[in-house]
């Protein structure tokens, strides 16, 4: 057995536990992510119609709130897939490794700046203070622009979110401890990615919607990573 298997190196993880943690940390954000953005947060933000979300807001903001927290825990798992990730895949590649995980660290920095905006346009919207000084057209002007921030910034976030997947396919690619194969569905997803959010500066109305099928790629490493982490027990 390749003493990386059971050693980690330079007091790191070792190549099961690495697979293991970014499997499950991508595992936790298969069903964060979605459940955050397409059930909580949809209920709150009205597309196209401010007043309506600032509404909701005020009306009941625990699902906007639920959102928020599992797109936090979301970007922490980020965090701690990179690290993951950069253990079990610098054996022969170090430096192009080091830059997949910083890549994925940027993402996941503009990430958390785009979800400081949405808080801050929560906060506007229920806050009393404000309230009690400001009419109702005034707040939605106010809350407007941090929810247009929030928007674009995940847009900004997600493209380089695509890069970094393709910069992580090339590494699979070259990698000596995954099989190359893996660097196909996680290139298509780094692909769709950049597709989809191009598309909307610049084939706003092109149905680019089928692509989200291509950007499941990841979760072909995931189900991979789980699986010679669990095979390597023992």
């Amino acid at each position: 057995m390749d003493n990386n298997s059971t050693h980690g190196l330079d007091g790191g993880l070792t190549q099961r536990n690495s697979a293991l943690v970014a499997g499950f940390g991508l595992l936790v954000m298969v069903f964060a992510a979605p459940i955050a953005n397409f059930y909580f947060m949809s209920q709150s933000v009205v597309k196209g119609d401010i007043a309506a979300t600032v509404s909701s807001l005020q009306s009941n903001g625990t699902p906007f709130l639920i959102g928020t927290f599992l797109l936090f825990v979301t970007y922490v798992m980020d965090i701690i897939v990179a690290w993951a990730l950069f253990w079990y895949l610098r054996k022969g590649q170090r430096a192009l490794s080091q830059l997949v995980a910083w890549s994925r660290l940027v993402y996941t920095a503009l990430a958390f700046v785009g979800l400081s905006s949405s808080i801050m346009a929560y906060d506007l919207a229920v806050s009393l203070s404000i309230s009690n000084l400001l009419s109702e057209s005034d707040i939605q002007t106010m809350v407007f622009p941090h929810l247009s921030a929030a928007k674009s910034m995940e847009s900004m976030a997600l493209m380089l979110f695509g890069v970094h997947l393709g910069i992580l396919s090339i590494l699979l690619w070259r990698s000596a401890v995954a099989p190359s194969w893996l660097s196909i569905p996680v290139g298509l997803a780094g692909t769709s990615y950049i597709g989809m959010y191009l598309g909307k500066y610049f084939a706003p109305d092109v149905d680019l919607g089928w692509l989200i099928f291509l950007a499941l790629g990841e979760l072909v490493l995931m189900v991979w990573l789980l699986a010679f982490g669990w095979r390597k027990q023992g």
